[in-house]
């Protein structure tokens, strides 16, 4: 599992961020897009200065407003005016039409339906943390990252040691002999619009620190629902105490999910399919079955020499092998997104169909 913040950490930036964050719900025509010091940013909010904008917020901008991204990028990187040009004139095509900006730090981090509802990863992070540490998880990894939050637990009451034939070699190991298989947990969110909030099930293998998320077990909330509510002089929305009564009952099962996320007949079933993927041989020749399983589920191909490296050195050329090979590389990896799709990915692995897995395995594509 890769390291992040500690929790310590995590809580003191998210109650920042709480106490400097601003949402507007705002007529795009009132926005004007500029060039400041070189600069591309965003003018016309009240009381307020032309704003940066983030990576992530320019995508939204082209998407909504239907600029090819290439040709956005292209025009960001060299020619700032021109694009001011096009999105003011597209901006202006359809001026009543509002948006739901959010801003931190003096940048637009997002541009957004104003049907957009906000789970803000405060208040989830107030809502789960008392309950995962009410029921003794320990919390090994957190992170904020430019578009996402992430809380990364194990419950160590709940695990099973790694049976014979599920060893991975090569790597540090702590706790027992052979090692423990233990019961984990990912909560992830974002709340500009950048991916679902996600309560994930996984299990941790104590031998490698390795992580493997169980997507098919997840419960997903996507950021759909009632408008925000502005005043129309500031336009500010003034909504939050409403809106936070509204979602109290959603927190709450929010919170039951994360409970249930450590239900023990989950994790011995979780355990019965980890322990068929280790009858599952690798029968091709290793870099076509790494670069079919890539491209099976969606990975970087840049990533296929370190998982290649990762499964010859662990030694177990099995199904449940390439998993914790994928899962290892998770560890090293630069970004802590990506390292969490890795994680993902691992999962998958497990839960691939016996015919897809039956031509990974083979190195035959489809």
């Amino acid at each position: 599992m890769k390291s992040g913040r500690s929790l310590q950490e995590l809580a003191a930036e998210l109650s920042r961020q709480s106490q400097t964050r601003k949402d507007f719900l705002a007529p795009q025509g009132a926005l004007k897009a500029v060039v400041d010091e070189g600069t591309v940013k965003i003018a016309g909010f009240p009381n307020e200065d032309a704003l940066d904008i983030t990576p992530h917020a320019h995508g939204q901008l082209a998407t909504h407003l239907g600029i090819p991204k290439a040709y956005y990028d292209r025009m960001l990187e060299t020619n700032g005016d021109l694009l001011t040009r096009n999105v003011n004139a597209w901006v202006d095509a359809d001026a009543d039409n509002k948006r739901m900006v959010r801003v931190l730090d003096g940048r637009v981090r997002a541009f957004l339906s104003p049907k957009f509802r906000p789970l803000d990863n405060f208040e989830l992070a107030t809502a789960v943390l008392p309950t995962l540490l009410d029921h003794k998880v320990q919390i090994l990894s957190a992170e904020l990252t430019e578009t996402r939050m992430y809380i990364k637990g194990i419950l160590p009451e709940l695990s099973d040691e790694l049976p014979a034939g599920l060893s991975y070699g090569g790597h540090e190991r702590i706790g027992g002999d052979r090692g423990n298989v233990v019961a984990a947990i990912t909560i992830s969110n974002s709340d500009i619009g950048a991916g679902t909030l996600r309560v994930e099930p996984g299990v941790f293998t104590t031998r490698c620190t390795n992580l493997m998320t169980l997507a098919q077990a997840a419960m997903k909330k996507y950021h759909a629902g009632r408008a925000g509510q502005a005043d129309d002089e500031s336009w500010m929305v003034f909504a939050d105490e409403t809106r936070r009564a509204d979602d109290a009952a959603f927190w709450l099962k929010v919170r039951d999910i994360t409970v249930a996320a450590f239900d023990e007949a989950m994790f011995r079933k979780a355990i019965e399919s980890i322990r068929k993927t280790t009858e599952a041989p690798i029968t091709g020749e290793l870099p076509k079955v790494i670069d079919l399983a890539v491209q099976q589920l969606a990975l970087p191909p840049a990533l296929s020499g370190g998982i290649l490296t990762a499964l010859a050195a662990g030694g177990d050329l099995t199904q449940w092998g390439l998993s914790s090979a994928i899962t290892r590389v998770a560890n090293d990896a630069n970004d802590y997104e990506l390292a969490t799709e890795l994680e993902r990915a691992g999962g998958k692995v497990i839960a691939l169909p016996e015919r897809d897995w039956s031509k990974i395995a083979a190195g035959i594509a489809a």
